[in-house]
């Protein structure tokens, strides 16, 4: 679901410093050591911003506990085992994309989501947008941990961190939905052929193009990649992204072109098309192309690639050309 088009979600949770969120028994006395400093860690500021929360059952039943925990705010328990809740609270079973577009047609603009079923299952929907975690100064040894199985890599960007005189170390994250050069150590470069780099950017290949078909690159096929030009993007130090550039004629012809599974979907791709560009026409060519799968299509036409032809095969594989001038001054003439 696209963050324009339901309320904005927020996690707002302390844990201890190895990860629990309560004690086995469900008891949060632990919590109690960094109260009495005349501080509330931001927790009003976040009620004010917020018109509904969102709780799994045993938030719930902590919460109650409590005469009026959530005092002026829209309350939604998430239990498939509740048959109801208090006056004034809703019970809700089904799926969370749902309640949320139900919430947003409602006016509902900011999310509070608490407890730790709840949140893992908002992150693995990529509904969450801010996060901030309260670390307490105490090792529990064991208890209810903060984050259930994911699954999958969700990267986050730090905002702000603020330790505090009760030991607390509050930390301020938003999930990244596209990683930009600005606020990420984000950077493109050539890489030899034979060098480290190169290594990594063929296993990556392997790993993404070859190995789903159950083969890997022949050593012809990378005896051949001596002469073409090798791109790999990096966050820090991390391969992330990697293609090959071929000059044509008076084209470049762009080619093995492979985003890393956690990085996908969240600008890295298009930054390396940009990147390839940018070098192509400082080389003085005149347009880039490649062949394109079909599931790739939609990619390229959202980077200015446009179709040519008519689909073909390779290696066995539908393909359509797609091609993007780069130098208005004029067309290549392409040799393929």
């Amino acid at each position: 679901m696209n963050a324009n088009n339901r309320p904005q979600i927020s996690i707002y949770i302390a844990a201890s410093i190895d990860g629990y969120i309560a004690r086995k028994d469900n008891s949060l006395d632990w919590l109690d050591r960094v109260g009495g400093f005349d501080e509330d860690y931001g927790f009003k500021k976040l009620l004010d911003s917020i018109d509904t929360l969102i709780i799994g059952r045993k938030t719930y039943e902590i919460a109650i506990t409590v005469p009026d925990p959530y005092p002026g705010k829209r309350v939604v328990v998430l239990s498939n085992i509740l048959h109801s809740v208090r006056e004034g609270m809703e019970l809700y079973r089904g799926d969370l994309t749902e309640l949320v577009s139900k919430l947003h047609r409602e006016g509902v603009n900011h999310i509070w989501v608490d407890g730790g079923v709840t949140i893992s299952q908002f992150l693995a929907s990529h509904m969450v947008d801010t996060m901030t975690l309260g670390i307490i100064p105490i090792i529990l040894g064991e208890g209810l941990p903060l984050f259930n199985v994911i699954g999958k890599e969700i990267p986050c960007r730090l905002l702000s961190s603020q330790s505090y005189s009760s030991g607390l170390v509050q930390l301020n994250y938003e999930l990244i939905k596209e990683f930009t050069p600005m606020k990420d150590k984000i950077h493109f470069k050539i890489v030899d052929f034979g060098s480290d780099d190169y290594k990594k950017s063929v296993s990556l290949r392997e790993e993404i193009l070859r190995k789903p078909l159950g083969i890997t690159f022949a050593q012809a096929e990378l005896e051949w990649e001596k002469d073409p030009i090798h791109i790999a993007g990096f966050l820090g130090q991390e391969l992330c992204a990697t293609a090959v550039l071929v000059p044509v004629g008076n084209a470049v012809k762009m080619q093995r072109v492979v985003t890393k599974s956690s990085f996908q979907n969240k600008g890295i791709g298009s930054l390396m098309m940009a990147f390839c560009e940018e070098y192509a026409q400082k080389q003085g060519y005149k347009s880039v192309y490649c062949h394109a799968r079909g599931t790739a299509i939609p990619f390229y036409l959202k980077n200015q690639y446009a179709l040519e032809g008519e689909p073909f095969d390779e290696d066995g594989i539908p393909h359509h050309k797609m091609k993007k001038v780069i130098n208005a001054e004029g067309q290549c003439a392409e040799i393929e």
